[in-house]
Order: C-alpha cells, then structure tokens, then sequence
C-alpha cells in the first residue's frame, strides 16, 4: 500500500488546497481499486511568522516554502502543497514540480470598504475613479500597487499582511478604503460573496502562477510521480511553466512588480508580461506560439521587453519596507 505524507502549511487556504489534493489522490486510488494512505503535516514556515514586516526585506516569498521543502529533503514529507505562486522560479536541485491542479481563477480582485453604489457591471476603472482622493488601499504587493498607480497616482498604499480572514477583518475595521486580493483564495474558502470586482487578467496581469495549486516533491521518487501524475492537468501546465520560464529569464523575484498570465487559444499559448518600478515606469509586450513549445514562448517574451529596456526598468526599483 503507498503512504504518502503530505506537507502544508497550516493556514485555512493551505489546507483546503492540501486536503483537496489528498481527497483528489484518494479518489483516484478508489477509482483504480488500489489502496493508498494519506496524512497531512502542518509545517510553520518564515513567512507564517513575519507578519510585521514586508517580505520582500526577508527574501519574498520563498519563505513560505523553504521549510516544506527542507521537510521534503529530511524525508520527514513525500509531496509538499503550495499556491504556485509562492514557489520561486528556481527550485532546489533534487525537488522537481510533479503536478499542477487545474488553474482556479486567476484574477486579482477588489473589495470596497463602503460598498454603496457598487454593482457587478461597474468596471475597474470605474471603481477607481470613484475612489475618494488619496483613498487608502490595502496591498504589499509591488505589482499591483504598480498596476493601480498608472490610473491612480493619488492613492495612499499600505501594506497589508496576515490570512484572508485577518485581512478582511482589517478592512472591517476601518485601516483601509478598499484590498486587492487573490480570487482564488476567496473562492476555495467560500469568501466570493465579498468580492465587489474581479479584474481582468490582460488589463491587471497576474503574479505568475496565480490561482494554481502545485505538487512539489523529491527526484526520484518514481512511486510519488505515478501517484500525482494522475492529478496533473496539463492545459495548466503548460501555461503557468510559460509564466515561469518568462520571469525566471528576467530574473525576478516574487517580490518583483512583474506580472505573467497565459491562457490557451485552441492549439496556441498566448503569454502577457510586464515589468514596472516605483518610479511609474512601465513596459508590457506579449507573444502567442504552439503550445508545444511554452517554455521558449516564455523566454522569447523576455527577451523582447529586456531588448526594449526591460532590465533597465527593473534596476531602479528599491525594495524597502511596504508599511
């Protein structure tokens, strides 16, 4: 019988996802009449524990990662479950990503302080627009503070940290005008209904990965790869390893105000970039291309805006504390 131990961390979004793929793996076993043992570890990582600080001035998001994999290198763990976009772009060598799940939502979105007013068919912009001046918003994200300056130079950003509940509550009691946050979290955890907008993907590109929820584990493990090859969705993969590909080949962090998104089109891939500092600066380009052959559609997109002046865009940014 194969016994797998499954390592997350331990926050209610993580192990939705993390007793999704064991309900997902279960299933698959039941299906093929094969019997399969499953436990979940909740493991604490840095980025659980830094929760007065930007992460970016602690190394960005790997640090929600780095004890799971540690874990998964100590064998203390088979798989690790992660939102793919927390996993850096360079994995440590001997942990490969196994599997994706089917891409979840992909778009930020945004929800209102004061929701007067507000209906489904007002756009982003509008939203915006209505906004008062020098309206507070809640994110730590350079990207998407990058993304809502070039409509709004006015707004006052303030970082915002801490799980979906603890955030939402921030924004109840009054520290901010409106939060932009990840639809996919708000979904899996049945929080749509506070969503006031969800913004478009090829307007307000996403953090590369964004809404994917992937399956890391130790090379070799030829058991572990048959087993989670039955969740992987491959639509998905080729899209967010064109993602990857991209903003691994500029170099960036996922700190950076880079966003990556791309989507199928019958047989091609289709892939949007774009790269941007604190200084209002801003460059995007994209490239469409047989799906085949995602991961040089990623690098060839990089090369196009590093040959418009994309590397030099990203030099001038100062990673400071977001507070």
């Amino acid at each position: 019988m194969l016994k797998i131990k499954i390592g997350t961390r331990g926050s209610k979004l993580a192990l939705y996802q993390a007793n999704l793929v064991r309900n997902e793996l279960s299933r698959v076993y039941h299906n093929l009449a094969e019997d399969i043992e499953i436990e979940i570890i909740t493991l604490k990582t840095s980025g659980d524990k830094i929760l007065n600080a930007s992460l970016s001035s602690f190394g960005g998001k790997g640090l929600f990662v780095k004890e799971i994999e540690e874990a998964l290198f100590d064998g203390d763990v088979d798989i690790a479950v992660h939102s793919l976009k927390d996993v850096p772009q360079v994995i440590p060598e001997g942990l490969t990503i196994g599997a994706v799940l089917k891409r979840d939502d992909p778009r930020d979105c945004i929800i209102l302080k004061d929701k007067s007013g507000v209906s489904e068919a007002d756009s982003f912009e509008h939203l915006l627009s209505a906004l008062k001046n020098h309206a507070i918003i809640g994110t730590s994200s350079l990207r998407r503070r990058s993304l809502i300056a070039k409509l709004r130079d006015d707004v006052i950003f303030k970082s915002l940290r801490g799980n979906v509940d603890t955030r939402l509550e921030k924004l109840k009691s009054g520290l901010f005008d409106a939060i932009v946050l990840s639809s996919s979290g708000l979904i899996r955890l049945n929080l749509a209904s506070h969503i006031d907008i969800y913004l478009d993907p090829l307007k307000f590109i996403p953090q590369c990965g964004q809404g994917v929820i992937a399956i890391e584990y130790k090379a070799g493990r030829e058991d572990i790869k048959g087993a989670v090859s039955h969740l992987n969705d491959e639509d998905t993969l080729v899209c967010v390893f064109a993602e990857r590909a991209c903003i691994k080949k500029l170099n960036c962090g996922c700190a950076s105000p880079v966003g990556a998104y791309a989507y199928l089109k019958e047989d091609n891939l289709r892939i949007k970039c774009f790269v941007s500092n604190i200084y209002g600066e801003y460059l995007e380009d994209e490239l469409e291309g047989d799906r085949g052959d995602y991961e040089n559609i990623g690098n060839s997109l990089a090369l196009r805006l590093i040959d418009k002046g994309g590397l030099e865009i990203l030099s001038k940014n100062i990673v400071d504390d977001l507070s």
